[in-house]
């Protein structure tokens, strides 16, 4: 075990990563729920509140990776025609496809089950495929699974007389794990990519009750590896995501936005599902009570502006839930390849808001008040 997991030594890069569940009490498939984008859980299995048909109806939110869309899995879920443009704009085939480029190491611990450890490798296995396209060149990906009880086990991995993890990675760790051991959330991962070993790393963190990983976690991560390739011996491009400084090129409401919007749309099997996923990104800003409530175009401009930086733990929450909204717009308005584009030139243009002129001719604040009027209609929907 001290072998395998040696691998992830000497990492630079950290992301951290939080993902909160809304409680409910014991959702059952196909029974009324009363907000839409809220998440339960009941006997190990996820379920999500979506609007289908005139009615808020509990569907599952596990098991829904099918790698694109499918006319026969369409349900007469009432879906924005822009909503569907964004899922229709991203590519699902490349989710079919192979991943010649990638070989995986999956590290587990002594209290991660063997069911979860093979669940967590089938999504793994779709989120590399999805994106394979995008490395030039075979990489490896180190992926460490534990739950909220392997702390201990996790600090004592040395390699070489040398901690594997780092204390900043430790105290995420720890923080995470203890909250997941309080009960405030079930899962939780940060990945990112170490130029000393020329290699991605994962570490994903789960409760010892789940059955069932979260079907987005991995390809969420994914989107962090992508992101984190950098200026590295391999390419010049994708923007350094490191910590707070280093990132900044692509600052924390794309980053958190486009890891929430491209998993979800790599998951989902129609523009139905993917929609009532999205409302449960746009759920975490129940994290965020000082800044969800939203109800002008102007609010959502002067809200997403004060995600331009880190701050405070609302406005990380504000990230993914906010974030990922301007994000659809982004896709959906601008297409794949231009988002892409965006990604790739962070690695050398190190101003966010003269990247985006570069690519869709706006600056940023130019694309705040151009998303605005779409990113209210679906804040709306969410009645916070």
């Amino acid at each position: 075990m001290k072998k395998r997991i040696s691998i992830f030594a000497s990492v630079l890069i950290i992301c951290k990563v939080l993902y909160l569940d809304i409680a409910v009490a014991a959702p059952q498939l196909g029974k009324p729920c009363k907000q839409e984008g809220s998440v339960g859980h009941f006997e190990g299995k996820g379920f999500t509140c979506a609007l289908v048909g005139k009615k808020l109806t509990w569907i599952s939110s596990n098991g829904i990776f099918q790698g694109g869309p499918s006319s026969a899995s369409k349900s007469d879920l009432n879906v924005d025609p822009f909503v569907a443009k964004v899922y229709n704009a991203y590519d699902h085939k490349a989710c079919k496809s192979s991943h010649p480029n990638f070989d995986a190491n999956y590290v587990s611990t002594p209290n991660y089950s063997l069911d979860m450890l093979k669940k967590q490798k089938v999504l793994f296995e779709q989120a590399m495929s999805c994106y394979n396209n995008y490395f030039d060149r075979k990489i490896t990906i180190n992926i460490a699974l534990a739950t909220e009880n392997d702390f201990d086990f996790m600090a004592s991995q040395t390699t070489n007389g040398k901690p594997v993890f780092d204390l900043i990675q430790l105290r995420w760790i720890k923080f995470m794990m203890d909250r997941i051991g309080s009960g405030a959330g079930r899962f939780a991962g940060s990945a990112g990519w170490s130029k000393t070993t020329d290699s991605a790393w994962v570490i994903m963190i789960d409760s010892s009750k789940n059955t069932q990983p979260d079907a987005h976690g991995a390809a969420h991560e994914f989107v962090h590896i992508l992101q984190s390739y950098s200026k590295s011996p391999i390419s010049e491009f994708y923007g350094d995501g490191s910590n707070d400084a280093t990132y900044l090129n692509l600052p924390p409401w794309f980053w958190e936005g486009t890891a929430e919007l491209f998993s979800y749309a790599s998951i989902t099997s129609s523009a139905g599902l993917f929609s009532a996923q999205m409302a449960v990104a746009r759920s975490q800003a129940n994290g965020a009570p000082s800044m969800k409530k939203i109800n002008s175009s102007a609010e959502v401009v002067s809200t997403l502006q004060k995600l331009v930086a880190p701050s405070n733990q609302e406005a990380n929450m504000m990230n993914y839930a906010l974030g990922s909204v301007a994000c659809e717009y982004l896709l959906g308005t601008y297409g794949y390849a231009k988002y892409w584009n965006i990604m790739q030139s962070a690695g050398t243009e190190t101003d966010f808001s003269q990247n985006l002129k570069n690519n869709i001719g706006v600056t940023q604040d130019e694309f705040f008040a151009k998303a605005s009027p779409f990113v209210l209609s679906q804040w709306k929907l969410s009645k916070f």
